[in-house]
């Protein structure tokens, strides 16, 4: 039986319960076809269906090789072993010696590439591991009024839900030669805009180390609050952090734990290092945080990378070795040995795969 004898809405029914990677084969059946997995609705009803159902779902792990070669593996979500390695240099159009990823979003991630040939300008670009396909950012120039020799760059990274439009938000800090600068760059009209926020140059906002966006806004820790960006209205609001004991030997983070927004406390102490996880609660504009559990200490647990839905926590170990933490049993499993020569740069985040073709600018609702 061809499909042009089955009812139309049966075989979108059954595309969109396809896996990515079979959709890319079958858009070459027919223009039909081809429009269909085009279309904007229909790669929203796929994205919904793989989501509720757990289908295409993947983990992006990105370590440093030793000589400082960054490499990025897809793993499988199930097993966490390596089912593709992915070659970036076809993403940036110049080498690049460090890179910082961000998301997923709906499926895209961030990939920010930074050169040491180039003090700033450093290539931004969208993913979709899904579709293999990327989109490299424009690049905004400084602007004279602001020129400055030194210049670091912060992002959030997420998707405005009301216009259903994906947006990097870009952070300037010119080392308190001038205020901060805000900069938006929206996906459907493949452009920046400067906009107004905060100008305290004290917020001192840090990079993040998880996914940090959840419902339409981004967040970052900064000093003793955590900044918020709204990504429908585009203004920021500060929360303050919850009450912990900081000290030399402690770090925090925030991330998104169980679609909840988190704070990760990691405490030091001689060879071992134990974390205390916070979660902040909504009530109208009020926000609280309550700490919900403590990983207890260990002597190997060197670099927490991924808060898992199954309720286990994914850590590097310092020689390399990639392992999975049941809180509940205390159990610690080896997973993979990857030479590493940073252990500061591994990153791992789970995602479910997306037809979103970047350079259409079509996204999901």
């Amino acid at each position: 039986m061809l499909s042009c004898d089955l009812p139309e809405d049966l075989v979108v029914e059954i595309l969109s319960s396809l896996p990515v990677k079979s959709l890319m084969r079958f858009k070459c059946v027919c223009k039909s076809w081809h429009a269909l997995m085009r279309n904007h609705s229909f790669i929203t009803k796929h994205h919904k269906w793989a989501t509720s159902n757990n289908q295409g779902c993947g983990v992006v792990f990105k370590y440093l090789f030793r000589q400082r070669h960054t490499c990025v593996s897809l793993l499988s979500d199930d097993t966490l072993e390596v089912s593709s390695n992915i070659d970036i240099s076809p993403f940036f159009p110049e080498e690049i010696d460090m890179l910082v990823i961000d998301g997923p979003c709906n499926g895209i991630f961030f990939l920010y590439g930074i050169s040491s040939e180039r003090y700033y300008g450093e290539e931004i670009v969208l993913w979709n591991p899904a579709t293999r396909e990327s989109k490299v950012l424009p690049i905004i120039k400084q602007r004279p009024q602001y020129s400055s020799p030194y210049v670091t760059f912060n992002f959030g990274f997420g998707i405005d839900p009301k216009k259903n439009d994906l947006k990097v938000v870009r952070i300037v800090d010119f080392w308190q030669r001038k205020p901060l600068q805000f900069e938006v760059y929206n996906l459907s009209t493949d452009s920046w805009r400067v906009i107004d926020g905060p100008v305290n140059q004290l917020y001192g906002f840090d990079f993040a180390k998880f996914p940090s966006y959840l419902n339409g806004f981004y967040h970052w820790k900064a000093s003793r609050f955590m900044i918020s960006f709204d990504m429908s209205n585009e203004v920021f609001q500060e929360t303050p952090l919850p009450p912990i004991i900081e000290d030399p030997f402690s770090t925090n983070a925030i991330a998104i734990i169980n679609d909840s927004v988190s704070l990760i406390v990691q405490y030091f102490d001689v060879d071992i290092s134990w974390y205390d996880v916070w979660v902040m609660s909504e009530t109208g504009v009020e926000r609280t945080w309550t700490k919900k559990f403590k990983i207890s200490p260990h002597p190997d647990f060197d670099r927490m990378l991924e808060f898992r839905e199954d309720g286990l926590v994914l850590f590097q170990y310092s020689d390399g070795w990639l392992v999975v933490y049941d809180r509940k049993t205390q159990e610690v499993r080896n997973i993979a040995k990857y030479e590493i020569s940073d252990l500061s740069h591994s990153f791992a985040v789970s995602y479910t795969e997306t037809l979103v073709f970047l350079n259409e600018g079509n996204v999901i609702e």
